[in-house]
Parts: structure tokens; C-alpha cells; sequence
């Protein structure tokens, strides 16, 4: 019986000094590939002071998203504009001015109405399991300001079109035909509502494509959108603040 117990008690101290090998080696990623091994924008010959958009990528703490003016002419407001529901946040005499863009885990999201706080085996799920993703989509009416949580950014016009591109692929769509798989939006694309509301009355939820896990999460989602942007970014971008930290 005690062979059996110091088996265990081997195991476990095993075990612990594994889980602190991998977390301790998983925070010098971050701190390396998020804060010391930057992303610096390409030069360009573009001039900054034509076409220049404003956008905000905006923090909870914990998620960062991605803040777009309402622009109806574009090909993505164009396709979100098919959707029913949202068309009414889109007409030329409705009151909003800007959309939050997000991606996430669907576990993360869906636990996280009302107001509450995931529980922890969906936030291990998140973490150790790579899951489905939800798009989600909030509209603003009233202009951002700026704080330690909530960045502006100025974006020449073709880097805010990388941007958008990356917005727009990241969505699953009705229809995957052959122009959309070279990153060209059609008529005939469509992005999948779910039925259910968002957290508010003016925020819904899409499905997205992509797998969230441990190394790939909604702040490096938004991290690889800034770095299409041509925007200073981290390698490695897990947190919130890893991205706030570029945008200092």
C-alpha cells in the first residue's frame, strides 16, 4: 500500500512541476513574442494625410475588438446589408455610426450572456480545446473616446481594406464558391445569423471560421487584422494587453 502511495505522490509532483514548466514557458512566449519581438509597419509611398479612415480596437481587460465606421458602399456592409435585421442599422437615415467587430470562442461567448462570467470548464475548454468561433457585431452610435482601453488608429485606405478583408473571410458564409476562395466577395455570399439576441439590442452573433485555442485567441485575431493593416504588432499576441502594448 505505501509502494502505492509514493507511485502516486511521484506522479503528482510529476505532474505539478510539468503544469509549472508549461505555464512558466508559455508566459516567456508571451513576454517575448508579445512585447520584445515586434511587428514594424512596411514603409509605403502612399500619402498619409489622403484617404485616411479612423478605427479603434477597444478592450474589456480580457477581449479586444476591432471598431470600423459604417461605410455602406463597401463590399462587406453591402453583404451584411442582405441580412434583414441588419439593414436597419445600415439605411442612410438610421443614427449609427460605427461597428464592433469581434471573434471568439462560441463556448466563451454563449456562457457569457446577461452579464455573466464563464464558468471555468468553459474557460479550460477555451484554453486546452480548440472550439468553434462566433463572429460578434455591435453598433454604436455615438462617437469612441479615447482611453487606456480604447485606441484610435488612422488607416490608409488599402491598408484599411486588408483589414476589412480579414473581417470579411473570418466569417462562415451560405455560400463558399470559387470567387470568395480567392478572398472576392459576391453578390451571392451571405453570412450565417444565429437567431438568438446578443448581449444588448444592437449586437448579434455570427459563425465564424477557425478554431480558438490556447494559441490562437480573440486578441490574436485582432492582432493578425492590424498586422494585415500594416499596423505595429506583437508575433505573439494571446492578451489584450499584448496588443494595447503596440498601440501605446
Amino acid at each position: 500500500m505505501s509502494r502505492k502511495k509514493n507511485y502516486l505522490f511521484c506522479f503528482l509532483r510529476w505532474s505539478f512541476k510539468m503544469i509549472l514548466f508549461s505555464i512558466s514557458f508559455y508566459l516567456l512566449f508571451v513576454l517575448i513574442g508579445g512585447y520584445i519581438w515586434t511587428v514594424k509597419p512596411k514603409a509605403s509611398n502612399s500619402n498619409l494625410e489622403n484617404n485616411e479612415i479612423e478605427i479603434y480596437v477597444t478592450s474589456n481587460g480580457l477581449h479586444t475588438d476591432i471598431v470600423i465606421p459604417i461605410q455602406i458602399e463597401t463590399d462587406f456592409f453591402k453583404v451584411l446589408s442582405q441580412d434583414s435585421i441588419l439593414n436597419s442599422y445600415l439605411g442612410k437615415t438610421n443614427s449609427y455610426k460605427w461597428l464592433s467587430v469581434g471573434w471568439g470562442d462560441k463556448g466563451f461567448y454563449n456562457e457569457s450572456y446577461n452579464g455573466g462570467f464563464p464558468s471555468v470548464s468553459a474557460c479550460l475548454n477555451a484554453a486546452f480545446v480548440p472550439s468553434e468561433t462566433l463572429m460578434h457585431l455591435d453598433f454604436y452610435k455615438n462617437n469612441l473616446l479615447e482611453n487606456e482601453n480604447c485606441k484610435k488608429i488612422k488607416l490608409k485606405k488599402e491598408e484599411y481594406q486588408k483589414l476589412l478583408q480579414h473581417i470579411t473571410m473570418s466569417f462562415r458564409t451560405v455560400r463558399e464558391d470559387s470567387e470568395s476562395k480567392v478572398q472576392h466577395i459576391t453578390n451571392q455570399t451571405k453570412f450565417i445569423r444565429l437567431p438568438q439576441k446578443g448581449y444588448s439590442n444592437s449586437d448579434y452573433f455570427f459563425e465564424a471560421k477557425g478554431n480558438y485555442h490556447l494559441f490562437y485567441t480573440c486578441n490574436s485575431w485582432t492582432n493578425e487584422g492590424l498586422q494585415k493593416a500594416n499596423q505595429k504588432t506583437a508575433h505573439f499576441s494571446p492578451f489584450a494587453q499584448t496588443i494595447l502594448y503596440h498601440l501605446n
